[in-house]
């Protein structure tokens, strides 16, 4: 009796590797992942609406992402959803001109999670998102402003790493979200939002977009550790968003160093 008494607290006790490699994971039904990140970097912009030469400066961004996993595909489906968004105040290299630049972005995607190799963790999926922004000109002249809109369908990958170090598992994590489809509002060359707007003369504002004319993508890639009972986590946010359509160029060049807290709640049910 004692000895099965000793074997019951010996196994209570012991860790279990694949539970604990998965810690700040969303892997089943009842838990949730939540992440938040604030960033701070430099943004590269172009828009030759209002100007045809680049603009550089820092940068503040922020994120927010939770996954959870679907009550559908045997939970091998996650559900994320990911909003972000970041300010900038950029210069021209060529005379010092100021600008203001904003931004944001709201995602949702669907991932399908397979394990090919032992704690390795893949998934691939779709993604639907909408994004928005402006860039002024504070020295701008008649057409001192430049405003996006854009809805976007595309594709997403994530490789998951968990590993051990000394007591501890870290996670070192990367996502790929690239737009494929999708449709964008921009003004013609020449012509004036007075001209959409008021006089209400469409030219051609709403074009589809595709890797041709906008190739985009993102990348978010973190190392999770834990830390006092939490998990802190570090890494890095680029984001390129380009287009060449209506005779105009546009380009956003955002890099981030991200840090922020990982946490996975239970759910009741």
């Amino acid at each position: 009796m004692r000895s099965k008494l000793l074997l019951a607290l010996i196994a209570l006790a012991a860790p279990a590797p694949a539970q604990t490699a998965t810690a700040v994971g969303a892997d089943s039904l009842h838990t949730v992942r939540h992440e938040q990140y604030f960033g701070i970097g430099r943004t590269n912009s172009l828009d030759t609406y209002l100007s045809p030469v680049e603009y550089v400066g820092p940068s503040l961004f922020l994120m927010h992402r939770t996954e959870r996993t679907a009550r559908w595909g045997k939970e091998r489906v996650a559900v994320q959803a990911t909003y972000s968004g970041y300010a900038a105040l950029p210069r021209s290299k060529a005379d010092d001109d100021p600008a203001m630049e904003a931004g944001i972005n709201a995602a949702v995607a669907w991932l399908y999670r397979f394990r090919p190799v032992a704690r390795w963790s893949f998934a691939l999926g779709g993604m639907a998102e909408a994004e928005s922004g402006f860039t002024y000109l504070v020295r701008g002249g008649n057409n001192p402003a430049q405003g996006r809109l854009g809805l976007h369908l595309g594709a997403t990958g994530r490789v998951v790493r968990p590993f051990r170090v000394g007591r501890q598992w870290w996670e070192a994590r990367a996502q790929v979200d690239v737009p494929l489809v999708g449709a964008m509002f921009t003004p013609n060359y020449g012509q004036s939002y007075y001209e959409i707007f008021s006089l209400g003369h469409y030219d051609k504002n709403v074009r589809a977009t595709h890797p041709w004319n906008a190739p985009s993508a993102r990348l978010t890639a973190t190392l999770t550790v834990p830390l006092w009972g939490a998990h802190l986590s570090i890494g890095y946010n680029g984001e390129a968003r380009q287009s060449h359509v209506n005779h105009l160029k546009h380009h956003t060049w955002n890099h981030h160093f991200i840090i922020g807290y990982v946490r996975t709640l239970r759910l009741l049910r």
